[in-house]
């Protein structure tokens, strides 16, 4: 009986050596491989290079429509500044006709507090006229326009007459001072008489 028993199992243990066993297998996560992180990596580079450019290009165009602004309300000031001479010019191109015992000189008069209103306008703004006559010639600020000769060496290259005045608005050149400038040349003998040989007979 026990023999029998001993034989059923072998069988039994055998059999089961040629049965295949299915084993339901886990899946086994991956682990990330280093592609696949500098794939992640320059995808999160692009991202914020767009994010960055966007808001640069945001930030160029704010900056531009600041700047622009500032110029129309900077010229506005310029402009609200000069309409009382505005006025005043107005007032004398359409006054009735003058007094019997207007002068010419009193006409000439008010057409000088103008300009000079007019050039303190200016000149709150930040517009200078350039000090030209009797300065060194600078290529900078001056435009020379004529020579004058002069036998003094210390007034070579010096300005002698302002033709045109210039101007500077905030230290930005406007406008050179149109100049003549005088030019050193030694003065010219004159030709020295030669001896004639003669007969004084």
């Amino acid at each position: 009986m026990i023999a029998q028993d001993a034989g059923t199992i072998e069988q039994e243990a055998a059999a089961l050596e040629h049965e295949e066993v299915l084993v339901a297998e886990e899946p086994v996560a991956e682990e990330p491989s280093a592609e696949d992180g500098l794939l992640q990596d320059l995808a999160e580079l692009q991202d914020r290079h767009l994010r960055l450019a966007a808001e640069f290009e945001n930030y160029r165009k704010r900056t531009r429509r600041e700047l622009a602004e500032m110029r129309r309300r900077s010229q506005a000031d310029l402009v609200a500044g000069l309409l009382d001479v505005l006025d005043d010019l107005t007032r004398v191109a359409h006054a009735a006709p003058p007094a019997p015992d207007a002068t010419v000189q009193s006409l000439m008069d008010g057409v000088g507090l103008v300009e000079a209103k007019m050039r303190k306008a200016l000149g709150d703004a930040g517009l200078m006229r350039i000090e030209a006559a009797g300065q060194p010639f600078d290529p900078n600020l001056h435009e020379a326009l004529a020579t004058r000769p002069t036998t003094d060496p210390s007034e070579d290259d010096i300005i002698c007459n302002v033709i045109v005045d210039g101007y500077t608005f905030d230290e930005i050149l406007v406008r050179p001072a149109r100049v003549q400038v005088a030019k050193y040349g030694p003065p010219s003998s004159p030709p020295e008489e030669e001896a004639v040989e003669g007969d004084d007979a």
